[in-house]
């Protein structure tokens, strides 16, 4: 009798808040990149707080039902809510920087709601929300089977927690030497970054960026959608760094590729310099 689990249901709330998600993504491709109206700017922003306090109210009840011991249903309503917090957490930062270091730059673009064209981001969170409600319908899995997506969830939203962390951290140490729009030139105060995380690699962004991705899709155990993310997350960065480098060469010659020598690119297999 205790070789299964019980189905583990999405509350009906949260299904609802999937769905409001899903619409503020597709409802985002709606919204031009260069608006810069006050008005715009306060909408996006209090979308993304909302997903965000419900997500971090949500996952904080449903830990404290997990540590009064109501196991079964705490599990099955912390995916959705930790999903939004580790989502939401990456525009809020992706839109301080920019705050901070870029003011001049501030437009709808700065949330970084639509980073790809042809809604590809959006696309994307449509889809992992939809495959997480769709295994939630499927019929109740071994306990062994549910103890270790437990588990995946927990190793997802420590490992979003540290990709998230890391690409704040690349982005507030490069201050204005980083933009979110590759620079084709360079300008009067640039200059390279070698210190606090860029010693760790020489793209730490983007390697936070690559991790917190796939994470996000370990916290709902979507398989397909952890494939599809980790393949076109490598493929983006792929296409962008080997160009980006070739820009760094040009920029700052020989220091950069003295940078590179001791320092390695971060995600493995996509730099020109082979390091």
């Amino acid at each position: 009798a205790g070789a299964a689990a019980a189905t583990s249901s999405v509350p009906l709330g949260q299904g609802a808040i999937a769905g409001v998600a899903a619409l503020f993504f597709a409802g985002s491709n709606l919204v031009p990149s260069e608006a810069d109206s006050m008005a715009v700017l306060s909408a996006s922003c209090a979308g993304v707080g909302f997903f965000l306090g419900f997500g971090a109210g949500a996952a904080v009840e449903a830990f404290l039902a997990l540590s009064s011991g109501r196991g079964d249903d705490a599990w099955a309503a912390l995916p959705i809510p930790v999903f939004l917090v580790l989502v939401m957490l990456f525009h809020v930062v992706e839109f301080a920087f920019v705050v901070f270091h870029h003011p001049q730059d501030l437009t709808f673009r700065s949330l970084m709601l639509t980073p790809v064209p042809a809604g590809g981001y959006s696309i994307a969170m449509i889809a992992a929300l939809a495959e997480n409600l769709l295994e939630a319908q499927l019929p109740a899995m071994p306990a062994p089977v549910i103890a270790v997506r437990h588990g995946i969830l927990v190793a997802g939203l420590v490992l979003g927690l540290l990709g998230w962390a890391l690409r704040a951290l690349a982005l507030f140490t490069a201050q204005s030497n980083f933009t979110h729009l590759v620079a084709h030139r360079k300008q009067a105060n640039h200059v390279l970054v070698t210190e606090g995380v860029y010693k760790l690699c020489r793209h730490p962004g983007y390697l936070g960026w690559f991790v917190w991705s796939v994470s996000t899709q370990l916290v709902l155990a979507n398989p397909f959608c952890f494939a599809a993310y980790f393949a076109v997350s490598w493929k983006f960065f792929a296409d962008r760094i080997p160009g980006e480098e070739e820009l760094l060469v040009d920029f700052f010659g020989e220091q950069y590729l003295a940078y590179a020598s001791r320092v390695p690119c971060g995600i493995p297999g996509i730099s020109w310099l082979n390091i």
